[in-house]
């Protein structure tokens, strides 16, 4: 991954947080239709919190 400034910083997929570069963040990578998604998370608890709901 690049290194990303403030104005394209992801938001969290669960709470919306924006998701800087920090060792509690993740991603998930998925292929969807032939395109790479890359979903953003601050942290486990909300990935976990995020794929319990799906």
């Amino acid at each position: 991954m690049t290194d990303s400034t403030d104005e394209d910083t992801p938001e969290c997929r669960h709470c919306g947080d924006s998701v800087g570069s920090s060792a509690e963040q993740r991603v998930i990578t998925t292929v969807e239709d032939g395109t790479t998604v890359y979903k953003h998370f601050c942290s486990d608890d909300c990935r976990d919190i995020w794929e319990s709901s799906r």
